[in-house]
């Protein structure tokens, strides 16, 4: 482990525990804003990717996989299995809240399998999960969970993204009569919804109002306007997942079951148990409730992940909306990850997490200037089934679009070029050692939480560490650690296409004046020294 840093990311930074949040099903370690799950530990939820061959509670190991024991440990409080019938599952007991449960229902299929007039079947199926089903026709769900204190959106939800559809459920009792409930619903969301017409039009509505509020949102307005930009070169880009005004006009009844047929199959899908009752019994309700379930027709066929060419360089797309604030960002498509072992797969996220915390703080410096031409600016990326999209936001001070672009590309090329110091080095890998230490020491945790953490890993053919394992596997990987790996791992992450920069600005804006200043040298001399 290298030594102590003579100084430390600070506790505002955007990348400090105070401001980390999560992003959804995403396996990420630190990036903008430490997307850990639920602020917990970088590597408590990473381990053994997941190989599922046998029947009853296990651990991975038992299912087929063989990680270096030297290193990766995963959490023997977790049971694994998977049912005849293909569906895999994870149980775990946990008392908080006491008497409570929480059930997750993954399907690891979403907007990028959509056909071309499919688009925004995924998202439309969620919905109708909760519209109509064979026990809930007619939208009586909520009046069936209203008494059993099971409100939408708090304790009763679903998502839906590019990758997989879930769907959350949280009890505040093991009561017989709430898990019958309970059960009976989503085993009508595996196999049971019905389609009607009626309910299929009134979704549509709630898609298209979905899509209107979200266009108000800056941030999802910067990320649309960066799958403008790339759309038509990666599919991915267009398949958001409230699909298109036209597509939703078109997705009949009879379009919309054949989505649910060919992925909603038990073999496509993962089920997580975490509640205050024994494993076993945690199991057995797995079993009851889907055992049974088989699959409709055919197999979804995955579509094809075109790999990325290396053909696009600098560019700009301006657009101009005065309705929101000048927004800007710098981006860079890449392939996505290679397949590796875990051990190589979790070296490689600790490395991207490292280097956007090191260049992270620099853009924090030059974000504390009196003259900063931008009020924040703040690194993520984004896996993809197609590609690892890495971006810096850019919100400018008004007017000042082209200057913060071309500080902020001055900054990216200059750490491209020189990397990290010792120092910053240093100082990047004791925050990241102490947001794994912070992780153990953080308590218990409810069991909603679990449950989502859990979901995640296993969508992802990942398993959870033992809690106290991440901090070891941590200072394994990362002892070799210098400036050079870091500035290596830069140049993995910050390339294929690109620098692309996509604007919205208030004022007519030319795009040539923003690839100018991405290409300038005349902001290298402002940049963090």
């Amino acid at each position: 482990m290298r030594g102590t840093p003579a100084h430390k990311l600070p506790r505002n930074s955007p990348t400090s525990p105070s401001n980390c949040h999560c992003r959804t099903f995403q396996i990420m370690p630190l990036c903008a804003r430490v997307r850990l799950s639920r602020c917990e530990g970088l590597l408590a939820g990473l381990a053994a990717a997941i190989s599922v061959a046998g029947a009853a509670v296990a651990q991975p190991a038992a299912l087929g996989i063989a990680p270096n024991p030297a290193l990766l440990r995963w959490d023997p409080a977790i049971g694994y299995g998977e049912l005849p019938n293909g569906l895999r599952y994870a149980v775990q007991r946990n008392s908080i809240p006491k008497g409570g449960i929480s059930i997750r229902l993954g399907i690891s299929a979403g907007s990028f399998e959509e056909t071309d007039d499919e688009r925004g079947a995924a998202h439309m199926v969620e919905h109708l999960a909760f519209d109509d089903t064979r026990a809930f026709p007619d939208h009586q769900l909520d009046l069936i969970f209203a008494p059993l204190h099971v409100t939408f959106g708090h304790d009763r939800n679903a998502s839906s993204d590019l990758k997989q559809t879930v769907y959350q459920l949280d009890l505040p009792s093991t009561d017989a009569s709430e898990m019958e409930v309970a059960s009976k619903w989503l085993r009508d969301v595996a196999e049971g919804l019905t389609f009607d017409d009626a309910a299929v039009g009134r979704e549509r509505l709630v898609m298209e109002a979905e899509r209107t509020a979200r266009s108000s949102d800056v941030l999802r307005a910067l990320r649309a306007r960066m799958d403008v930009f790339v759309d038509g070169d990666l599919r991915s880009s267009a398949r958001f997942p409230l699909g298109t005004p036209q597509s939703l006009a078109a997705l009949t009844p009879a379009r919309l079951k054949g989505f649910y047929d060919r992925w909603y199959r038990p073999d496509n899908a993962v089920v997580v148990v975490v509640g205050d009752l024994p494993l076993d019994v945690l199991e057995q309700k797995v079993k009851a409730t889907f055992g049974d379930w088989t699959p409709r027709g055919p197999a979804g066929v995955r579509a094809e992940r075109q790999p990325l060419s290396a053909r696009r360089g600098a560019e700009a797309l301006v657009l101009t909306d005065k309705r929101l604030p000048g927004i800007a960002g710098i981006c860079r498509m890449a392939a996505p990850d290679a397949d590796a072992t875990t051990d190589q797969r979790l070296k490689v996220l600790l490395l991207r997490g490292l280097w956007e915390a090191i260049l992270q703080q620099r853009i924090n410096i030059m974000k504390s200037r009196h003259d900063a031409p931008f009020v924040e600016a703040t690194i993520s990326d984004e896996t993809r089934p197609d590609s690892l999209k890495t971006c810096v936001g850019i919100i400018p001070t008004e007017g000042q679009e082209v200057r913060a672009v071309g500080m902020i590309e001055a900054e990216i090329r200059r750490f491209a070029a020189e990397g990290p110091t010792e120092e910053e080095t240093d100082a990047g890998l004791e925050y990241v050692r102490g947001s794994v230490r912070s992780a153990i020491s953080g308590g218990a945790h409810a069991s909603n939480d679990r449950a989502d953490e859990i979901l995640s890993r296993v969508l992802d053919r990942l398993a959870r560490l033992a809690p106290r394992e991440g901090l070891r596997a941590f200072d394994v990987l990362m002892e070799d650690t210098n400036p050079a790996s870091v500035r290596a791992a830069f140049a993995r992450d910050w390339s294929g296409w690109g620098p692309l920069a996509p604007v919205n600005s208030p004022q007519a804006l030319s795009p040539s004046a923003i690839v100018a200043a991405m290409t300038s040298e005349a902001y290298r001399s402002t940049g963090v020294k």
